[in-house]
């Protein structure tokens, strides 16, 4: 049964590719699922099923039929409205609200300047250091060195610090704003480099997460802004990432080798592990978590502080006593809706979630959106491409990526006064824009 997750997505993978002759975004997304099913396989084949946060030590896991089909079914709920974007189908991507987009890509920047200041006097201390001792000390409770500074700087900077996760749509504000518009790069790049804020604040505690989230949604753009990507951004794309990408390397394999280095399946191994666990973990949430026990702290982290005064990460230790099992492994995004809201509450969020994403795409093969609908569709996007490990926005810091999004999507969808002139310009723009542009590839 374990080879099923892997056949469905594979064939899933090229019924979408063969269907929409591109690689679309619903392909990209498919095909996360395929290799982290395809390293399921292995782990299972090569007898990695202990330790690094896989649940089961020893056990032989059943990987039953109805859960298999609920991993697959529910996953692919969530992917198919993502196979209504085309995007060789778009003409033009809109920018209704220019000076308010200018002011939050501003605000944005600022954050990033906020966010290298705290963690500038760490970094050369924490490449030097001992990656294993950092983790150790922030699962002990410990806070990082860049938030002890936040905690002496006047509020302004400490708010600009808690919403630093925003600077995450600097991304693609960067490929609009470069790709669509064809601004200098000189102006946009900050954009880029400030998007990365996450990573480093990581960084400081030895984490993996943002830089995979960020290595994701930044193909996830690549894949969206493909028809608007020209020759100077190709050329400058691939002279900014060989860099980027050979640091981040070196930086994700040393983090792996301290954190591993004394395990019996060693690095290799246990990666191995973290990137095939989650169907096996959502077949083990399925078979052993109480069904009586519901939560809402993941899915709804703002209105669980703002009114319960309870977050995830409060009460994890709390839930995995009561469910006798660590619950804080990767078990996909519709794994953590299972053990929060059970099998009906999973498929619930999930046609829900569907519904959301088919309201924001609107019609299929559409051909024009505005940059706040890209918005969205980026911070709805970010849950089923993260979904392959968890779901994304648990924390009250990450949510707020999703609260900015929908602040512009709404907006794009009224014309206010101070607007008016702007949506003409973006009606003329899409009307007039040269087909040599929209070609170029």
């Amino acid at each position: 049964m374990y080879l099923l997750p892997f056949i469905y997505f594979a064939s899933l993978t090229f019924y979408l590719w063969n269907k929409h002759k591109t690689f679309d975004v619903s392909v990209y997304m498919s095909l996360l699922f395929s290799i982290t099913s395809f390293c399921c396989v292995l782990m299972v084949l090569g007898g990695f099923m202990s330790g690094s946060g896989v649940l089961f030590d020893g056990w032989e896991p059943e990987f039953g039929f109805v859960p298999t089909v609920l991993y697959c079914g529910l996953i692919t709920l969530t992917i198919i409205p993502f196979s209504f974007i085309r995007p060789e189908k778009l003409n033009t991507i809109g920018n209704v609200h220019r000076r308010l987009l200018l002011a939050f890509s501003l605000f944005i920047v600022a954050q990033g300047v906020v966010m290298l200041y705290l963690v500038g006097d760490s970094i050369s201390d924490l490449l030097n250091g001992d990656f294993k001792l950092l983790k150790d000390a922030y699962y002990s409770g410990d806070i990082s060195p860049a938030d002890v500074k936040m905690l002496t700087m006047p509020m302004p900077i400490q708010a600009m610090y808690l919403l630093s996760f925003t600077t995450l749509l600097g991304l693609p504000l960067f490929f609009h704003y470069t790709c669509v518009e064809k601004r200098s790069l000189w102006l946009t790049t900050p954009l880029l480099f400030v998007s990365i804020s996450p990573i480093l604040r990581g960084m400081l505690i030895a984490d993996r997460t943002e830089i995979i989230h960020y290595a994701l949604m930044f193909f996830f753009c690549l894949v969206l802004f493909q028809k608007f990507i020209g020759r100077r951004e190709r050329n400058f794309l691939l002279a900014g990432s060989v860099p980027v990408i050979l640091v981040g390397a070196v930086y994700f394999i040393a983090v792996s080798a301290s954190r591993f280095e004394d395990t019996d399946e060693g690095t290799g191994g246990s990666v191995l592990e973290y990137a095939g666990q989650s169907y096996a973990n959502f077949c083990y949430f399925y078979d052993n978590h109480d069904p009586n026990l519901y939560y809402i702290e993941r899915e709804l982290p703002l209105t669980s502080y703002f009114l319960l005064k309870k977050q995830y990460v409060d009460t994890k230790e709390e839930r995995t006593a009561k469910e006798g099992f660590f619950i804080g492994v990767f078990a996909s995004h519709v794994g953590s809706w299972l053990l929060d809201v059970g099998v009906f509450g999973t498929i619930f969020l999930s046609m829900l979630f569907a519904a959301v994403c088919c309201l924001v795409i609107g019609q299929y093969n559409r051909t024009a959106f505005d940059i706040g609908d890209i918005l969205m569709i980026f911070a709805l996007g970010a849950i089923p491409t993260f979904g392959i490990f968890y779901y994304r926005y648990y924390t009250i810091a990450t949510a707020f990526v999703y609260v900015a999004a929908i602040f512009f999507y709404i907006l794009a969808k009224y014309n206010f006064v101070w607007n008016s002139r702007s949506t003409e310009l973006a009606t003329e723009s899409a009307e007039t824009m040269e087909p040599e542009k929209t070609e170029e590839t």
